[in-house]
């Protein structure tokens, strides 16, 4: 066996797809247990309000109640701030290299912290928390089979991100997608590979639990066959305009409440404001519990066309308050069911008001629903390509592919007219500022010489993982190189250009992915040394 073969099985096989494999086999057992856990307590927590509701005498054990589960959620965002907020761009930003954690301690709290949330029934979803901890399963794979292979860690991870949205969503081929348009932005072979193999062994091993001790359920349990009459199209475009503007005033409004929490009343203690929210939940409970949870039965009644039209206003508008003032003091929960939440509440109150102008059947409402959820997400985490997958898998989209690209392309246009970021964009810029404050960037330009058994050896420069922020300026082939060749090989030199707050450990990322450098020391910081510090913002 030659050198090449050598490094393809030691460096793609075994991290791309024998531990993706791993990795996802875990990811669809740890999930299985969320899922029933999850559903055991919003079964609990809906019986609950359901009896209070009956016996108005218990309504201070219910705020009692909450204001526990509050303390409980406020001590888990102080103590374990990994499981802070929303999993989703947690998990994208451990996947980006943009953060650190600890994977035992992050799997737990996670865990944990979304059932104490579920249980209060504030409005987020599941899919977050779930993508956080394949993730941190991904992590884990690494420390426990290969601890010393330290370059494979964030392809592991990002197939435990992939698997264990698609083990949330019951959507593997957009579990996929999700990280190649989402977390990483690139096609790559080796990313691809990462991710379709956690996928497969994490469904895989989903359908036998479920088979073997607990039923499946869908996520969004319905099937849409009408096709929508082309005439009907320009309804698409309302939908969809509608949904773009309305992504954009709810990230400007979740700016807003945050900047109001966190600057304004920073002094207030999160052990006065999580648990406030809480009990607000609990009296809103205690009135409309509907309104309350993830969000799935709420987009099933819009499916189903149930609820007069000023009730909706009501629910989109109590559940986007809820949702942001949660989500911005770190309660632990996902944001992507909710999202699709608004986006159905959307389309079904513009198909109620072309059905009472009398120019819409009835029977073509359910299809401006699912364009209202395609439309909603496509603009507000600004991933069409995903979303039109997701709507094809999840919702029977093929049938109506057209209006579902229509709409889904027309509101990402808005929000990218309008220069909106992605929400998970601006989530993950929070916590890199606020783990980088009061440290110094380094603008670092420097060389590495490419050394034998190398993991970037026989791979293209855009299937590597390099640390953020990192340029590959050139690359001088060795003397015994095509230089044609787009393939980086033993003896080739880069030459890079980054910035880091921690300069040491960057280096020696890249020594995992380069090779152990002579003299490394000197020339790094000869390299840090020629350029200007300045305080990270």
């Amino acid at each position: 066996m030659n050198n090449k073969q050598l490094n393809y099985i030691n460096n793609i096989l075994i991290p791309c797809i024998l531990l993706s494999c791993v990795t996802g086999i875990f990811t669809g057992i740890v999930i299985f247990l969320f899922e029933i856990s999850a559903d055991w307590v919003i079964n609990l927590s809906a019986e609950i309000y359901s009896a209070v509701r009956l016996n108005p005498q218990y309504l201070p054990l219910l705020l009692g109640g909450a204001l526990v589960l509050g303390f409980i959620s406020a001590y888990t965002v102080k103590l374990l701030g990994i499981a802070k907020g929303g999993g989703i761009p947690t998990a994208v930003a451990l996947v980006r290299g943009l953060i650190e954690f600890r994977w035992l301690r992050s799997l737990f709290a996670t865990f944990t912290s979304a059932l104490v949330t579920f249980f209060a029934g504030i409005p987020l979803g599941n899919e977050g928390p779930s993508v956080q901890m394949g993730t941190a399963i991904g992590r884990g794979t690494v420390k426990l089979f290969s601890s010393k292979k330290t370059a494979w860690d964030r392809y592991i991870m990002t197939g435990g991100a992939a698997a264990g949205f698609a083990a949330a969503t019951s959507a593997p081929l957009t579990g996929i997608f999700f990280v190649l348009e989402e977390a990483h932005r690139r096609l790559s072979p080796m990313l691809f590979i990462s991710a379709a193999s956690a996928v497969i062994s994490s469904a895989t091993t989903l359908e036998i639990l479920h088979s073997e001790f607990h039923p499946a359920h869908s996520l969004l349990p319905f099937d849409i066959t009408v096709k929508l009459d082309i005439k009907y199209l320009y309804m698409v475009l309302v939908v969809g305009l509608l949904c773009g503007v309305t992504a954009i005033i709810f990230t400007k409004a979740h700016e807003f409440i945050g900047n109001l929490l966190n600057n304004k009343l920073s002094k207030l203690s999160i052990f006065i404001k999580i648990p406030a929210v809480f009990v607000l939940t609990a009296l809103i409970g205690f009135f409309a519990s509907e309104i309350l949870g993830t969000g799935r039965s709420l987009i099933s009644e819009m499916i189903y066309g149930n609820g007069a039209w000023y009730m909706l206003l009501i629910y989109l508008s109590v559940r986007a308050i809820l949702l942001m003032v949660a989500n911005n003091l770190g309660v632990t929960g996902g944001l992507f069911v909710p999202s699709l939440t608004f986006g159905s509440i959307i389309g079904s109150l513009c198909a109620r008001i072309f059905i009472q102008l009398g120019i819409l059947p009835e029977e073509y409402a359910p299809i401006l629903v699912i364009v209202g959820i395609t439309a909603f997400l496509s603009a507000f985490s600004r991933i069409p390509i995903t979303a039109v997958v997701f709507a094809i898998e999840a919702m029977n989209g093929l049938v109506n592919i057209l209006p579902i690209a229509l709409g889904a392309t027309l509101s990402y246009a808005v929000i990218e007219i309008a220069g909106i970021h992605s929400f998970n964009d601006l989530v993950i810029d929070t916590k890199v500022k606020a783990q980088n404050e009061g440290k110094t960037a380094h603008l670092v330009d420097t060389s590495f010489v490419i050394k034998p058994k190398a993991f970037v050896i026989g791979k293209e420069i855009r299937d590597i993982l390099w640390p953020p922020t990192c340029v590959i300026t050139s690359v001088r082939k060795n003397s015994h190189s095509d230089t044609h060749s787009p393939f980086l090989e033993e003896g080739d030199i880069l030459h890079l250009h980054y910035r880091t707050t921690t300069p040491e450990y960057t280096f020696q990322k890249l020594e995992n992915l380069i090779g152990k450098q002579e003299e490394d020391l000197k020339t790094f910081e000869k390299a840090v040394s020629e350029y200007h510090q300045v305080p990270e913002n």
